[in-house]
C-alpha cells in the first residue's frame, strides 16, 4: 500500500510540476525548485497548503539538495514563479502557499474577523455584571472571561486540551446567551457523529440547552453528492452556532459552513490544536490558533489551560507531549510508577500481542451477552433503554493504530480475531462502523454500532438521527449499509472525537515526522486507562527525535 502511494505522489508531483512549467515556464530551471515542488506536493497530500522557508524550518520530505532553504529561496525567485497575478504560489513572510488555498484561507479570515466583531443579537449592555449562573458554578476566571465573550463576540474562539472544562465552559456560555434572549435559535455541530453525541450528552444536563439539535457538520449543512443543501442562496436559520472538534474540520468545509450562516449569525467555535490535523487540505483551527491570527480576535479568543478532570499519568503524558513533544516523553515515560494509568510495554512479536487478543475477547463475550439480551418489538425496532446500554459498552474499551495496514494496523487485528471478513460471517456483538454519510438512514461516516443476531435475523444497531435532530435506535439490515466494516480496532484518525474508558494502543516504529499529532490524539481517546504496546524500535527513535512538533503523515490508504 505504501508503494502505491508513493507512486500516486510522484505522479501527483509530476502532473503538478508539468502543469506550472506549462503555465509559467521558469526563467531559470534547477534541481531545488524540482525539489521545492516535490515537497509542496507531500504536505498537500497531509492536508497542508504551505510550506516554512524560514532559516529556521525543519527541512521537509522531499528535500534532498543541501542548503535548505536559502537555495530553495533563491531557485523560486530566479524562476519567476511568484511573480503577476496569475502566479499559483505565493511567498508571504516566508511561507511558501498555494494561491489558491492562500486565497481561500484569507477570504475565510477576513470573514470570520468582520464577524468576531459584530455584536450578538443577544448582547447586553457593555459591562453587565456576569450570569448569576456561571458565579453560582464556581468558575475559573479564564471560563468567566468565555461566558463574558459570548456576550460581546460574534466569534468566539475557545481552546483547550483534554480536561480543561471546554465542554462545561461552553455550557455556560449557552446558558448565558439564553439568559439574554430566551428564543434564540442555537444549534450544536461536529464533524463526527460521536463527537456530535458526545456533545449533546452534555448538554443534556441542563433543562435549558437538553433539547437543543447536535449533529454533524455534513448533516446541518444538508451535504449531498457535489456540495450541501445550505449555502449563501439558501442559509440555516440560525442566531447562534457551536462547532466542536474544529481540528477536524478542513479549509473547504469551513467555507461552506461559513457561507450557510446568516451574516448575524454567533459562531462558537471550540478545539484543541495539537490533535490531528483534518484529511483535506487547510487545517482551520491550527491556522486560527497561531499566535498572529489568534490576538485578532482580542478577548474573544479564549484558551483553557487548567485541567480539572483528574486523569493522573494520562494528563502529564499528554501536556508534557503536547508542550515539549517526543524525546520528553519517551525518556519519561519508563519513569512512571506502576500503579499510574500508563502501562507501556515493548512486546519482541511482531504479531496482535496475547494481552490485545485476551482483551478483545473478553469485550466481544460482553457485547454478545448483551445483543443477545435485546428485546426487540413486533415491528422490528429495540428497546430504547436496552439499545443505549448496549452501545455504552462500546465507550468502555478500544484498540487504535495508527495504520490501517501492517502487523500491527486496524487490519491485523480483525483478522487475528474474526473468521471472515464479509458482514454475513460478522458475530453478534461485533462493534462496527457506517464508514459513510447515508443521511437517509440518520446515519454520519464515523458512527459505531454493534452486530444483533446471526444469519438472516443479523442486524446492525446504531443511534441515529432525524431531520429534526432527534435521536433514536435503529437497526439495519447490513445489505442496507454501503460502508460498513468492523471496528475491534480503530485508526488514529477514525477515533478522533471519540473517549473511550480503556484504550489500548499497538505503536509501531514510526519516522518521527509522523508521530506526534497521532500519538496525542491517541493519549487524549482514553479517559481513564491507556496501555501502550510499543515497538523497541519506537522507543530509539522517539528519543532521537529532534524536533518539537513533527508533522504526521497523511495517507488516507493508511488512515
Amino acid at each position: 500500500m505504501q508503494a502505491a502511494a508513493s507512486d500516486a505522489l510522484f505522479a501527483l508531483h509530476r502532473g503538478l510540476l508539468a502543469t506550472l512549467q506549462r503555465r509559467m515556464p521558469p526563467k531559470q530551471s534547477s534541481e531545488p525548485l524540482v525539489e521545492l515542488m516535490r515537497a509542496l506536493t507531500i504536505a498537500l497530500s497531509r492536508g497542508d497548503i504551505s510550506l516554512q522557508l524560514n532559516d529556521a524550518a525543519e527541512v521537509p520530505d522531499g528535500i534532498e539538495t543541501d542548503g535548505w532553504p536559502r537555495v530553495h529561496r533563491d531557485a523560486l525567485f530566479a524562476s519567476g514563479w511568484l511573480d503577476g497575478d496569475q502566479a499559483v504560489l505565493v511567498l508571504n513572510d516566508n511561507t511558501l502557499s498555494w494561491r489558491r488555498w492562500h486565497g481561500a484561507m484569507q477570504e475565510l479570515e477576513r470573514e470570520l474577523q468582520r464577524r468576531c466583531f459584530q455584536a450578538p443579537i443577544h448582547a447586553t449592555t457593555l459591562g453587565a455584571p456576569p450570569s448569576r449562573l456561571a458565579k453560582n458554578n464556581n468558575l475559573s476566571p479564564e471560563q468567566l472571561a468565555a461566558v463574558h465573550a459570548i456576550d460581546r463576540y460574534g466569534v468566539v474562539l475557545l481552546s483547550g486540551g483534554p480536561g480543561t472544562g471546554k465542554t462545561s465552559t461552553v455550557l455556560h456560555m449557552l446558558l448565558r446567551a439564553f439568559e439574554n434572549q430566551p428564543k434564540l435559535r442555537a444549534r450544536l455541530a461536529a464533524p463526527t457523529g460521536k463527537a456530535a453525541r458526545r456533545l449533546q450528552d452534555a448538554i443534556r444536563s441542563n433543562p435549558i440547552t437538553a433539547a437543543l439539535p447536535c449533529t454533524t457538520v455534513h448533516r446541518l449543512l444538508e451535504a449531498r453528492p457535489g456540495g450541501f443543501g445550505r449555502h449563501r442562496r439558501n442559509p440555516l436559520q440560525l442566531d447562534l452556532l457551536v462547532v466542536d472538534e474544529m481540528s477536524m474540520v478542513d479549509l473547504e468545509l469551513g467555507r461552506a459552513l461559513l457561507n450557510a450562516l446568516p451574516t448575524h449569525c454567533q459562531l462558537v467555535l471550540v478545539g484543541d490544536s495539537a490533535q490531528l490535523p483534518p484529511i483535506g487540505a487547510g487545517a482551520v483551527w491550527q491556522h486560527l490558533q497561531e499566535a498572529d491570527q489568534n490576538k485578532r480576535f482580542k478577548d474573544g479568543a479564549i484558551t483553557l489551560t487548567k485541567v480539572y478532570r483528574n486523569r493522573g499519568a494520562l494528563a502529564q503524558m499528554s501536556a508534557l507531549l503536547r508542550d515539549q513533544g517526543l524525546k520528553p516523553f519517551w525518556s519519561q515515560l519508563s519513569a512512571l510508577p506502576k500503579t499510574s494509568n500508563i502501562t507501556v510495554s515493548y512486546p519482541k512479536t511482531r504479531q496482535v500481542p496475547e494481552a490485545v487478543h485476551a482483551a478483545l475477547t473478553r469485550h466481544l463475550d460482553h457485547l454478545k451477552e448483551k445483543a443477545s439480551a435485546l428485546e426487540i418489538n413486533a415491528h422490528g425496532q429495540p428497546d430504547q433503554q436496552q439499545a443505549q446500554n448496549l452501545l455504552n459498552i462500546l465507550d468502555t474499551l478500544m484498540v487504535l493504530c495508527p495504520r490501517r495496514r501492517g502487523p500491527w494496523g486496524v487490519d491485523a487485528v480483525h483478522q487475528h480475531l474474526l473468521d471472515g471478513s464479509e458482514p454475513q460471517s460478522w458475530p453478534s456483538g461485533l462493534p462496527v462502523l457506517c464508514s459513510e454519510n447515508q443521511p437517509e438512514l440518520g446515519l454520519a461516516n464515523g458512527d459505531l454500532g454493534v452486530m444483533v443476531g446471526e444469519g438472516v435475523q443479523q442486524r446492525a444497531l446504531f443511534l441515529c438521527s432525524d431531520p429534526s435532530g432527534e435521536n433514536r435506535h435503529a437497526l439495519y439490515h447490513p445489505a442496507r449499509l454501503r460502508h460498513l466494516e468492523p471496528a475491534l480496532a480503530l485508526t488514529i484518525h477514525k477515533a478522533q472525537g471519540c473517549e473511550m474508558d480503556k484504550v489500548l494502543l499497538l505503536w509501531p516504529a514510526l519516522d518521527d515526522h509522523q508521530s506526534s499529532s497521532l500519538l496525542y490524539t491517541a493519549m487524549t481517546r482514553a479517559k481513564q486507562q491507556l496501555l501502550l504496546f510499543a515497538d523497541p524500535t519506537a522507543l530509539a527513535l522517539g528519543r532521537s527525535a529532534g524536533s518539537r512538533h513533527p508533522e504526521d503523515q497523511r495517507n488516507d490508504g493508511d488512515a
